[in-house]
């Protein structure tokens, strides 16, 4: 790779990046297109455990928060039942104590004693219900189980449980030549052809495109959504642009 050194090569640079052939769109022959989810996501588990139950089927779609998973939680529940205990018995014994309070009969080092008591048994509650949530995994965007990793019975410790992805809106990857860089900007809405078994072509919206060229192909990649709201469009297939703008 030859280098051309700072200021005194920075005009033939410029123009060298910058002159682009004037071409119509019709012209464009992408190098590939291809259509993916927008989202997808390896779900396991913060914490490790006995996966207890598996919520979910395959290929089943699933709404956001929606549960798919949880781990055994016996010990985590019987810590909560033990603290919510504690938090009845501290509330009892400031109820009883109340008018002995009112009176001025306890001190305010006792009160304080009654009180701290029940707001440390209220946080050690609150604590145990978090590890029992931490122990349900919900579906953090809505979606589609593409895969199941892991099944019931297992010990899982950062173990890959299932894989959930988004197929509404799809992503398109378009792969473009050096010639069509700066035809196309964010916000676009251009018509993409899609292959069998859709056969058709569809408007699809850039959402980013790279800024950087790829040099040992000379390409760059612009990025689509594509509305698929009725989850006809599968995942996986090549699409292009038409040859006629």
């Amino acid at each position: 790779m030859v280098k051309i050194s700072a200021l005194a090569s920075l005009p033939f640079l410029v123009s060298t990046l910058l002159v682009v052939p004037s071409i119509s769109q019709a012209d464009i022959q992408a190098v590939s297109c291809l259509v993916g989810p927008s989202k997808s996501a390896t779900l396991s588990s913060g914490v490790p455990g006995l996966l207890e139950t598996i919520d979910v089927q395959r290929g089943e779609e699933v709404e956001r928060e929606q549960v798919l998973f949880s781990l055994n939680s016996n010990v985590e529940e019987a810590s909560l039942a033990l603290e919510s205990a504690r938090v009845a018995f501290a509330q009892r014994t400031l109820q009883r104590n109340q008018r002995l309070i009112e009176r001025g009969i306890l001190s305010e080092s006792e009160r304080d004693e009654m009180d701290t008591e029940l707001s440390i048994a209220r946080l050690q509650a609150d604590l145990a219900e978090a590890r029992i949530a931490d122990r349900i995994i919900q579906a953090p965007f809505p979606g589609i189980i593409s895969s199941l990793e892991s099944e019931e019975g297992e010990y899982i410790d950062n173990t890959p449980v299932m894989q959930l992805v988004q197929i509404d809106p799809l992503e398109l990857e378009l792969v473009l030549p050096l010639s069509a860089f700066g035809r196309f900007s964010v916000g676009d809405v251009i018509d993409i052809e899609l292959v069998e078994p859709v056969g058709e072509s569809m408007p699809a919206e850039i959402t980013s495109i790279d800024r950087f060229i790829d040099p040992s192909s000379g390409t760059f990649v612009i990025y689509l959504a594509l509305n698929n709201t009725d989850n006809v469009i599968p995942p996986g297939i090549n699409c292009r642009l038409p040859t006629s703008a």
